[in-house]
Order: structure tokens, then C-alpha cells, then sequence
């Protein structure tokens, strides 16, 4: 019974599978009429408009931008030498200001030493006038301090031969001395200048000398720079 199941079976199946077959097949046959492709029409083309070419547009364009290129460089350079030539004035101008500035400072500088010279020059002058002033004053003092002094010179020989005593004859003797005073006339030193070749009478003469102190004097303070030393000679009365 097992064996003749199994033989009845086969010739169905197979059946069967050449059934699905067919239908695939079918199938794919259907498919491949679907899918066919189709022709493709091309577009009409479209006509291309040509333009004219306007050549002597072209070359007065061109002709523009050369000239406004030139008129540019031109601009340019008209500038650049205008800017030069400012450059140049104004160095002029400074170099101008700086000469005058020199100049200036030179004659300042010169004018300085002009009045220096002349400030030199007047103190010079002033210091010459007031050396002649005070030379001619001086030698008017001082001639008139030996007037002065010539005034009192007997009045010291008096006083001076008052004060001397000394025995003996002297007769043609005389002995010299540089004698010291101060302002009131006290004797301060007696310097022998000249011996009388007597010793005893240089000496008394010069005690006496100190004994009259304080001697007449010019009483002018102006005097005594002249006076203050003086040459006195004494000689004895025979």
C-alpha cells in the first residue's frame, strides 16, 4: 500500500512544477513586452540669431580708452610735477628762511660784539679818565701837602733844636734823617740817612728828634699819605 502512494505522487508534483513553471515564464514574456524601449524624436533645433559686429564702435571704444588712459597719465604727471614743483618752492623757502635766520644771527652776533667792544672800549676810556683824574688829583694833593709841609718845616726845626743840648762846636756839621710820623705828628722812627761824620751829634740830634714829638703837622688828612716820612736835616745854629 506504502509503495503505490508513493508512485502516485511523482506525476503530480511534476505536474505541478510545470504548471509555476509556464506561469513564470509567462510572467517574464509579459514583462519584457512592457519594458520595450521606445524612440526617441529630438527636439527641433532653434535658430541662432547672428549679430552684426560693429567694428567702428569697436575701435571709437578703443580709441575712448586711450585717450582717458592718456588724459589719466596726463592728470598724473601734472600732478606729480606740481607736487615737485611745491616741493621745490618750499624747500627754497625754507633754505631762504634758514639764510635769512643766519644773516640775522650773524648780525646779532656782530652787533653783540660791536657793543662789547664799545662797552670795552668806554670802561677803558672812563677807567683812563678816572686814573688821569686821580693822577692829577694826587699831584695837586701833593703839591699842596708840600706847601702844607712848608708851611710847618720851621716850626719842626725850632721845636727840634728846643729839645737839643749838647756842648761842643759843631759848626759846619749837619746830619740827616728820614723821619716817621703819624696822623697827630708823634714820631714813630728816626732813620740817620747821612752821618755828620760826629758821632755825638747824630746821636743828640736824634734824641732830640723824639724829644719834640709831637712835631707840627698839616693837620689835612689828605696830606698825610705825602707826609707820613719826610727828609729832615738838622744842622746846629754856631
Amino acid at each position: 500500500m506504502r509503495r503505490t502512494s508513493r508512485n502516485v505522487g511523482t506525476p503530480v508534483r511534476a505536474f505541478i512544477y510545470a504548471v509555476v513553471i509556464h506561469i513564470v515564464f509567462g510572467a517574464l514574456l509579459g514583462v519584457s513586452l512592457l519594458i520595450q524601449p521606445q524612440a526617441v524624436t529630438p527636439a527641433p533645433a532653434k535658430p541662432v540669431q547672428a549679430k552684426a559686429i560693429d567694428l567702428a564702435a569697436i575701435e571709437r571704444e578703443k580709441r575712448r580708452i586711450e585717450e582717458k588712459k592718456k588724459k589719466a597719465e596726463a592728470e598724473k604727471k601734472r600732478k606729480a610735477e606740481e607736487k615737485r614743483k611745491a616741493e621745490e618752492k618750499k624747500k627754497k623757502e625754507a633754505e631762504r628762511k634758514k639764510k635769512l635766520e643766519a644773516e640775522k644771527k650773524k648780525k646779532a652776533e656782530a652787533e653783540k660784539k660791536r657793543k662789547a667792544e664799545a662797552e670795552r672800549k668806554r670802561k677803558e676810556a672812563e677807567k683812563a679818565k678816572k686814573a688821569a683824574e686821580a693822577k692829577a688829583q694826587a699831584e695837586r694833593d701833593e703839591s699842596e701837602a708840600v706847601s702844607a709841609f712848608g708851611a710847618v718845616a720851621w716850626a719842626i726845626k725850632e721845636q727840634v733844636e728846643k729839645n737839643w743840648s749838647e756842648p761842643g762846636d759843631f759848626s759846619g756839621l749837619s746830619v740827616a734823617f728820614l723821619v716817621k710820623v703819624d696822623r697827630q705828628g708823634n714820631v714813630l722812627s728816626v732813620k740817620m740817612t747821612r752821618s755828620s761824620g760826629n758821632a755825638r751829634l747824630d746821636e743828640s740830634a736824634e734824641n732830640a728828634i723824639f724829644k719834640a714829638s709831637p712835631l707840627p703837622f698839616p693837620g689835612e688828612a689828605r696830606f698825610y699819605e705825602y707826609l707820613k716820612e719826610f727828609n729832615f736835616v738838622f744842622k746846629p745854629e754856631s
